[in-house]
């Protein structure tokens, strides 16, 4: 999106590149991070907060990109962490078809109990959005559903699903709610056509 918006690349579909949309995107970032661009990269949600939590971020702000829960374990630890941007995924369960009987059964139960509201709103209270909004909601407070959901400032104080205070009264949620957030989606994409590719790119970019 950086570079279309620079008049860099206009890519056919952001969402599956092609090999020479791959290597234009991954010049521009090679360059950019030689340019001191990225302070550094990370690749699990642990590892995020551990870099907000060393002090080696920018004061007072730390800027994640990625998976919003990681600026919202870092306010949770007292850092006032801002989420730079975001991308979303989904997360699918899935029935293996070898299943029968007692097998088959007890994963349709899972899934039945998964979708059936506790879980959803544990998901919801971390920042993240539940299949079938409608039984999480259930779940949550009108408070906790106002502010994660509708946007709404907060009345009283937010709390993480173990019971830990995350934001206190009067706070907003970062992007506003969710048909705000789920609206501003620039580019949906599974596995590329050139995901082996793309892969090998961008390991010469945190490589550079």
């Amino acid at each position: 999106m950086i570079c279309e918006s620079a008049g860099i690349l206009k890519y056919g579909d952001k969402g599956n590149m092609t090999k020479p949309e791959i290597d234009k995107t991954i010049d521009f970032l090679i360059k950019t991070k030689k340019d001191g661009q990225f302070r550094a990269f990370w690749k699990t949600f642990d590892e995020s907060v551990n870099l907000m939590t060393s002090g080696e971020g920018r004061d007072p702000v730390d800027v994640v990109a990625g998976r919003g829960g990681g600026a919202l374990q870092g306010r949770r630890l007292q850092i006032p962490a801002a989420q730079g941007s975001y991308r979303s995924w989904g997360d699918g369960l899935a029935i293996a078809k070898h299943l029968k009987g007692p097998q088959l059964d007890a994963a349709y139960d899972y899934i039945n109990w998964y979708l059936s509201g506790w879980a959803g709103a544990f998901l919801n209270r971390q920042g993240y959005y539940s299949a079938v909004l409608e039984t999480a909601k259930a779940n949550m407070t009108a408070d906790e559903w106002g502010f994660w959901m509708d946007g709404k400032p907060a009345q009283g104080d937010i709390k993480s699903p173990q019971g830990v205070v995350m934001e206190k009264a009067g706070a907003v949620r970062d992007g506003g709610s969710f048909y705000e957030r789920m609206g501003a989606v620039a580019c949906w994409n599974a596995v590329m056509d050139e995901d082996r590719y793309m892969v090998q790119k961008w390991n010469q970019f945190i490589a550079a």
